[in-house]
């Protein structure tokens, strides 16, 4: 059979198939290479768009800049430490990081320096830039400073200031002063939303406050504490009142049996009557019943800071200026602990003089004299221990002069300061160390011998009076608490009014590159032994002398005669003239140290 006609009969259309492939095939490919570019030029072109390479403008609505963003910033006619930081950050940081904060981006860079906006390019900011600028590297970063993620490195407000006082602005640093640092400080944290309302920042309080957190200030308190104030007011008034007309001590009887109730265990603190002659406040002045009613106020206040400090060197100040500026109530608390601990120094050394000038320290009271010495002793020792404790850089002295007296004492000076101060040097240790001594051993041993003291006072028959005039006039152990009740009052009243009105001393925090200075100022009542270390051995002046006027006075009921019984219970008895003169001697000696002192550091 042939097929050669057949063959040669379906050529064409053979023909027509293999062409429309090959048109089908081109335009396939055409459309694939078409594709590909576009595609290609779009993901370039989002990629150029990220790294900030200006494009051509696709046709649609463009937000327009706001120019005003470049004006000056308006403040208050009284500005604020913020106001002032914004005016700086106007003027010398808004070019790299924006006028919110937000960095030197794309958005900020092009719409405010519209055909400058290329930072980098020669003549401008390149290396062949003007006489009066500055070259901008190209890798440099110009970081957000106002947004909640900026500002990662900084803990607190202290760490930024250091950082701008020292760094910026990068192409002129230390240009600012530290004034205008601290403000451009408040300013930043301000856009940041952390600048606690109405602080203003300062070495004092810029450790305590966080970068990235914004704690609130508790509001003002001292409202709360006058009323409470009147409300103490009032008490006092009714008290007085109310001890006016003579009244008759019932004694309590059981109505159902006709038996006496026996009185309850704080009945017993006082014995059930007293010579009038002892409960008179122009011959005790209070001083003693004071004394005590100070120590549970210090005791309580003590334990309430105690939920807030933390005892490390790191911390320690910093935990005192949260309690003062961040705990609602905390710098009122802190006042009253504060002003309590140098109001009992006061009132132990008023006591004392008491004792003395009235002669109630012979006879059976010679005793109880030693372990009121003994008290006040530890009553001093722990108000230097818990002047140590702020840690900042008020409390130098105490850390270099004061323990340092310790290294004087020979053979066993420098043991004894290891044991004292936990290291060779003032270190973290130190800081460990004093906090044990004045939370555990010292407190403890000063409540002891309160106990102790207070006891022998009932035993040795309460406060010194004339065996003559003993049983004319006795008052009921309830007038007598009643009595030390209006003291507590009046005494609290005092004490809030000065807590509220006069903060406790606070000073910057020692850190890690602060130089211990021997010659800072000491606690006010060891002023007289900064004075005489000043003239000659540390070890004589230092140590020997305090160690021997205390001892000496410890002695003076056993080196001379008692009072005669006939002239107790009176003011300057002429048989104990002479005690009262070297009393008088001693006293004035150290107040006049003091005073030399405090002179000098004026």
């Amino acid at each position: 059979m042939k097929i050669t006609p057949a063959i040669r009969k379906d050529k064409k259309p053979l023909r027509a198939v293999l062409i429309a492939r090959a048109f089908f095939f081109t335009f396939g490919a055409i459309l694939l290479f078409v594709s590909n570019v576009l595609l290609t030029r779009n993901v370039h072109a989002s990629q150029s768009y990220q790294a900030g390479v200006t494009q051509t403008p696709i046709p649609s609505p463009t937000p327009t800049f706001d120019i005003q963003r470049l004006a000056s910033p308006a403040v208050a006619e009284i500005p604020t430490q913020a106001d002032e930081g914004a005016l700086i950050f106007w003027g010398v940081c808004i070019a790299c990081h924006g006028d919110r904060g937000q960095g030197l981006t794309d958005e900020w860079r092009i719409g405010a320096y519209d055909a400058d906006n290329n930072c980098w390019e020669s003549g401008c900011h390149g290396k062949d830039h003007p006489d009066q600028g500055f070259e901008l590297p190209k890798t440099l970063t110009f970081p957000p400073v106002g947004t909640a993620s900026a500002l990662g490195r900084f803990e607190n407000a202290q760490q930024l200031y250091d950082y701008v006082v020292v760094m910026m602005p990068w192409w002129k640093p230390r240009s600012l002063t530290p004034e205008k640092a601290w403000q451009l400080t408040a300013y930043i944290l301000k856009m940041k939303g952390s600048l606690p309302e109405g602080m203003e920042l300062e070495q004092t309080n810029a450790s305590a406050v966080p970068v990235h957190r914004n704690i609130k200030v508790p509001k003002n308190p001292n409202i709360t504490i006058f009323i409470f104030t009147g409300i103490l007011a009032l008490a006092m008034f009714g008290l007085i009142t109310r001890d006016l007309p003579e009244r008759v001590e019932q004694i309590p009887v059981d109505l159902k049996t006709g038996k006496v109730i026996r009185p309850n265990f704080f009945s017993h603190l006082h014995p059930p009557t007293i010579p009038a002659d002892q409960s008179r406040w122009r011959y005790t002045l209070g001083a003693g019943g004071m004394a005590v009613f100070l120590s549970l106020i210090l005791l309580i206040t003590g334990l309430l800071e105690m939920f807030y400090y933390i005892p490390t060197p790191e911390k320690a100040a910093i935990s005192v200026e949260t309690i003062v500026s961040f705990v609602p109530l905390g710098a009122f608390i802190r006042n009253l602990h504060y002003w309590s601990a140098q109001i009992l120094v006061v009132v132990a050394l008023i006591h004392l003089a008491r004792v003395i000038f009235t002669g109630a320290y012979g006879a059976q009271r010679k005793f109880n004299f030693l372990l009121g010495l003994i008290l006040l002793v530890f009553i001093v020792l722990l108000d230097f221990t818990g002047y140590v404790l702020r840690w900042d850089e008020g409390i130098r002295w105490a850390l270099t002069a004061g323990t340092n007296l310790l290294k004087s004492i020979p053979l066993i000076g420098n043991e004894l300061y290891i044991f004292v101060v936990g290291g060779r040097e003032p270190g973290p240790a130190a800081l460990i160390r004093f906090y044990s001594w004045h939370i555990y051993l010292l407190s403890l041993a000063a409540g002891f011998f309160i106990v102790w003291h207070l006891f022998r006072v009932r035993r040795d028959g309460g406060i010194a009076a004339a065996p003559g005039r003993e049983n004319k006039t006795r008052i009921t152990r309830a007038d007598l608490l009643k009595r030390e009740v209006l003291g507590m009052v009046i005494g609290s009243i005092v004490l809030m009014i000065v807590s509220a009105l006069v903060p406790a001393p606070i000073a910057p925090p020692i850190r890690g590159d602060t130089l211990l200075d021997a010659d800072s100022s000491a606690p006010w009542f060891f002023l007289w032994v900064q004075q005489l270390l000043k003239s000659g051995d540390p070890f004589l002046l230092g140590v020997v002398f305090p160690l021997l006027v205390v001892i000496f006075i410890g002695a003076m009921p056993y080196l001379f005669k008692d009072v005669e019984p006939g002239e107790l219970g009176h003011w300057f008895p002429r048989s104990g003239s002479i005690v009262q003169l070297l009393f008088i001697i001693i006293a004035v000696t150290i107040l006049a140290l003091t005073m030399l002192s405090m002179i000098n550091s004026l």
